[in-house]
């Protein structure tokens, strides 16, 4: 009780210390209105309960979030506000906060902010700073400043083991000319760690980490021509230094291109060059189209302005498009090659064949159905003469789906039937294990039945989901049978909106027969035009197959109290 009445009182406050007054129109000077305000607000409390495990998570949090943005004649200032009880302990803040005012061709970024240059430059990497972006007409040019990482480390006081890094900063700056469907833009990116940022008492080469720069340069382009055609491309080159403080000498690298740069960036003996390109050709009609991609990453390719990069891969794709009696046959496929093992770096390497295809089927205006099949092939060639078979992969994916569709629309009701019958099987072709007698293969049945009525009337829609999964192999034969089903219901000419809906998992394994419940009741109301309180509460039940002792018999709870304004 305690604890819901915290929750209480944290959202009675909030609405009580919340005013807002309307701006008045002070007429159109210039065309754009002097003063505007929009956005949300929300204020949240958790409450939170368990039996049977420990503890994952706080008995009671709170989240206050908002999206508001002030518009001064035409200078648009988008903000951004995130503040929660977890930030009291996590030593990375979730607490954020940024705008980036707009007026005519003019951006501002301040804060927080996620910019977008290129996917291989700056690409969209949260960076706490500063910058511009000027779009005249066709010109395009932007640049940011700041930092991309601060500094942490183990936390001494709870003994969190908090990943070291160093304080990271850097700029980032784009300029570019054209349009939608012509354009060409370069960008480029330096960034590097602050080797002093480590806090007093850590020895950072005690932690195997050390001070990293990168400096990427990288392009866009899209040209269209002969009406129907075009041709786009996304490329960089990165220099990756691993150890700004290497005493290794840049003598010593065996790259006459890297000792020929040494004075535009940060180089010594553990600086690498690499190099992602991707780039396309195709044309598209009315009705149908074609596109050849091509796309070929270096391996271990690296920018401090983006998060993750799946490297060492090239490979082709054709991707054909077509619609067919007035729309009522739809296609889109693709069908390539792909490989790693760019550099032969590696023992092996994985050469796949890959494919898709996806049909959209209208029989009727009620009567659908969507067809998508899949086939993705791997075979592993040894590089070296000592190569264990055992460890060879060659193996096919298959996934081929069935999504029916069929839809019944009266004056008083609207029923929406859908169902899909998806078959998926990993295939293992290693002749070492088939030889031996064991089988590696891996079969997935999933069936989905689901039935949807709404009646206007009475503001009254109910649903019910049946569903089915088989997975078979040599060492596994598992079962699971599902059941949800629930309802929405409006009331107080739609200002109370109430639901509730649960779910029953059955699970048969060799290990016995678990069962899952997850429930979810929820009410909101109009308090005011802009103004909703909600109420929502989850609960959970879970009961592993009993022969497993490892795992025990849980029940979790979660209330939720939140008061919304939208301006």
């Amino acid at each position: 009780m305690k604890i819901l009445y915290k929750v209480s009182w944290c959202v009675i406050v909030f609405a009580m210390c919340y005013s807002m007054a309307n701006a008045q129109d002070l007429g159109n000077i210039s065309g754009q209105k002097p003063f505007n305000i929009s956005g949300s607000l929300e204020a949240r409390g958790i409450a939170y309960s368990v039996s049977g495990i420990a503890e994952r998570r706080s008995p009671f949090t709170y989240l206050f979030s908002g999206s508001p943005v002030i518009s001064l004649y035409g200078f648009t200032i988008p903000f951004t506000i995130s503040l929660s009880e977890s930030d009291r302990s996590f030593r990375q803040p979730f607490n954020q906060f940024g705008m980036s005012p707009t007026y005519k061709w003019i951006t501002l970024h301040a804060g927080y902010r996620n910019i977008s240059y290129s996917p291989y430059t700056l690409g969209g990497h949260t960076m706490l700073g500063a910058g511009v972006e000027l779009n005249p007409g066709k010109l395009r040019a932007g640049f940011m400043y700041g930092r991309l990482n601060r500094a942490t480390t183990i936390d001494t006081t709870t003994q969190a083991l908090v990943p070291f890094s160093f304080s990271r900063k850097g700029y980032a700056a784009k300029l570019g000319y054209g349009s939608e469907r012509n354009f060409f833009e370069l960008s480029f990116l330096k960034a590097k760690d602050d080797s002093t940022s480590a806090p007093n008492g850590i020895v950072p080469d005690s932690l195997f980490v050390t001070p990293e720069a990168n400096t990427v340069l990288g392009y866009r382009f899209r040209f269209s021509f002969l009406k129907y055609f075009f041709i786009e491309s996304d490329g960089a080159g990165s220099i990756y230094t691993r150890d700004l403080n290497s005493p290794i000498p840049l003598d010593s690298l065996d790259n006459e291109f890297l000792k020929r740069i040494k004075n535009f960036a940060n180089i010594n003996a553990t600086s690498e060059f690499y190099t992602a390109f991707a780039g396309s050709i195709g044309f598209k009609k009315k009705g149908y189209g074609l596109k050849v991609n091509y796309r070929r990453i270096d391996p271990d390719f690296k920018s401090m302005g983006a998060y993750f990069f799946n490297s060492d891969i090239e490979d082709w794709t054709v991707a054909p498009s077509f619609t067919l009696l007035q729309n009522k046959v739809r296609f889109a496929g693709s069908i390539g090659f792909q490989h790693d093992n760019l550099k032969q770096q590696k023992q092996a390497t994985n050469r796949r064949v890959i494919g898709s295809a996806n049909m959209y089927l209208d029989f009727t205006q009620s009567l659908g159905l969507d067809v998508s099949y899949s086939n993705f092939s791997s075979n592993q060639r040894p590089q070296t003469a000592r190569f264990a078979d055992s460890l060879r992969i060659v193996q096919t994916t298959r996934n081929l789906s069935f999504m029916p569709r069929y839809f019944i629309i009266t004056p008083g009701a609207s029923h929406v039937i859908t169902a899909a019958i998806t078959f998926n099987d990993l295939n293992d072709y290693n002749t070492y294990f088939s030889d031996q007698g064991i089988s590696r293969n891996i079969s997935t049945k999933q069936y989905f039945l689901n039935y949807n009525i709404t009646l206007p009337a009475k503001q009254l829609s109910l649903f019910i989901n049946l569903n089915n999964t088989n997975l078979k192999g040599a060492l596994l034969s598992d079962k699971y049978y599902g059941l949800t089903l629930g309802g929405n219901k409006s009331m107080l000419k739609n200002k109370l909106q109430t639901g509730l809906n649960a779910s029953f998992t059955r699970g048969i394994t060799d290990q016995g027969r678990s069962l899952i419940i997850n429930s979810n009741a929820n009410i909101g109301y109009q308090v005011r035009k802009n103004q909703t309180a909600r109420l929502n509460w989850f609960l959970t039940n879970n009961r592993p197959a009993t022969a497993n002792q490892q795992l025990a018999t849980f029940t979790e709870s979660r209330t939720e109290i939140s008061y919304i304004f939208n301006f």
